[in-house]
């Protein structure tokens, strides 16, 4: 019996017998917490994660917020960040490609104009530290913002593990992440094997 490496498999899902990959988006009108709870695992019974080359399978908080850039196309909706981040995000309004000159970062509702592509301030930036984990929904009052949570040192596939989640808003601006996610959860570096004989 061989082992063959396989592209990663495990992931978020909404429910527990891992049906719904997770596709959570934030949303908030003023100040106040999200509480939600995912399902980590792979539906696959004979597949194993394990990581590549720490001790545990940590899953942590990670910002998926984009940099602008000069002479790139944006999307509308899309969400970015300046590129010396001053705190806030920016959502494209009118699709366009910059230019090669970052425009000033307003705070305001239209904020920048770059080449043919406008942006808004959408709000103060979500940070990771406004995410807590846990393994409990108990545990949740005392994670630590941004820190990661360790799973163990090998996972089966087949098993779900609830992932509990806060997110803590202390924004009293209106914001989400709708269009574009802009934090995230993922695994420091793994391998998904599986026990299936094949033919060399």
């Amino acid at each position: 019996m061989k082992q063959q490496r396989l592209k990663m498999a495990f992931m978020l899902y909404t429910d527990k017998k891992m049906r719904n990959p997770a596709n959570t988006r934030l949303t908030f009108n003023g100040v106040g917490n999200l509480d939600v709870v995912l399902y980590f695992g792979s539906s696959q019974s004979d597949e194993v994660l394990s990581p590549e080359t720490d001790a545990q399978i940590i899953l942590k908080p990670v910002n998926l917020i984009k940099k602008w850039q000069p002479n790139k196309y944006y999307d509308y909706g899309n969400i970015i960040e300046p590129s010396n981040p001053n705190g806030y995000i920016y959502q494209c309004i009118t699709p366009g490609r910059t230019g090669s000159k970052e425009p000033r970062w307003w705070v305001d509702y239209i904020s920048g104009v770059s080449g043919s592509a406008w942006f808004k301030v959408l709000g103060e930036a979500f940070r990771h530290t406004d995410i807590k984990i846990s393994l409990t929904q108990a545990g949740l009052d005392s994670a630590v913002g941004g820190e990661g949570i360790e799973l163990g040192d090998q996972l089966q596939g087949g098993r779900a593990i609830p992932i509990y989640m806060r997110v803590v808003n202390k924004s009293y601006s209106l914001r989400n992440d709708f269009t574009d996610a802009c934090r995230g959860l993922a695994t420091n570096s793994t391998i998904t094997t599986t026990t299936n004989v094949y033919a060399d």
